[in-house]
C-alpha cells in the first residue's frame, strides 16, 4: 500500500468543462454592469429622499426638546411656590433662600 486509502464518496467527479458563448458571456456582464449603475442612481435618490426625512426627524425633536424644557421650568416653578406656601415664605424671601431665581427670570 502507498497510502491511505480514499473513501469512494471523497472522490468528486467533476463534468468536462464547457466553452460559453461570447454573446451570452457578453450579456452577462452587460446586465451585471446596468445593474451596478441602476443600484448607484437609485441609492443616490435614496439617500436624498432619507437625508429629508432625517432633517424633518430632526426638527421635531428639536421642537419636543424645547417643549419638554419649558414643561419642566414651569414643573419646577410650580414645585417652589408650593413649597414656599407650605413653609409658610414670602415668595421675594423664598426665592433668595432657595436659590432659584433663575427660574423666575423672564425670556
Amino acid at each position: 500500500m502507498s497510502g491511505p486509502l480514499k473513501h469512494p464518496n471523497a472522490v468528486v467527479l467533476q463534468p468536462p468543462t464547457v466553452t460559453i458563448s461570447p454573446l451570452i458571456r457578453f450579456g452577462r456582464y452587460a446586465a451585471l454592469s446596468l445593474g451596478v449603475v441602476y443600484g448607484f442612481f437609485r441609492l443616490r435618490q435614496i439617500r436624498e429622499y432619507h437625508a429629508d426625512i432625517r432633517e424633518w426627524e430632526h426638527e421635531k425633536a428639536v421642537a419636543a426638546a424645547e417643549e419638554a424644557a419649558k414643561k419642566k421650568k414651569w414643573l419646577a416653578k410650580d414645585e417652589m411656590r408650593y413649597l414656599m406656601q407650605v413653609v409658610n415664605i414670602p415668595f421675594e424671601e423664598g426665592v433668595k433662600q432657595f436659590g432659584v431665581a433663575d427660574l423666575y427670570k423672564e425670556e
